[in-house]
């Protein structure tokens, strides 16, 4: 008897699944977002990818979008915020406060 060798549809995410990736994809920087799409861009071109994984890779790039789409608004919020905040004033930095030696003990030394 000859055993079936084609490829078994993967299950869909479960939804632990879905928040694990969701939360890792959160806390991606925009850099790394942008590797995640185009990889996962790439994954979905390719013609070696099997079916199975097509659903779970958009699933993951679709996502990714949205996180870098909200990355790089903050990004752009952060630097406005930056740029329309007052100058800091840098005080001018005052020497150590050096001993004044009171002239009784200049002169008391210069007797010795």
């Amino acid at each position: 008897m000859q055993k079936d060798t084609t490829p078994k549809p993967m299950e869909p995410f479960t939804l632990e699944e879905e928040r694990a990736l969701v939360d890792k994809l959160d806390t991606l920087s925009v850099a790394s977002l942008q590797n995640y799409i185009a990889s996962a861009r790439s994954a979905l071109g390719s013609k070696a990818l099997a079916a199975t994984w097509r659903p779970r890779i958009e699933f993951g790039a679709g996502h990714a979008e949205q996180a870098l789409v909200k990355a790089q608004a903050a990004s752009a919020r952060d630097a406005l915020a930056l740029s329309l905040a007052p100058p800091v004033v840098a005080s001018k930095s005052k020497k150590a406060a050096a001993p004044v030696a009171d002239e009784e003990s200049e002169q008391t030394t210069d007797e010795a």
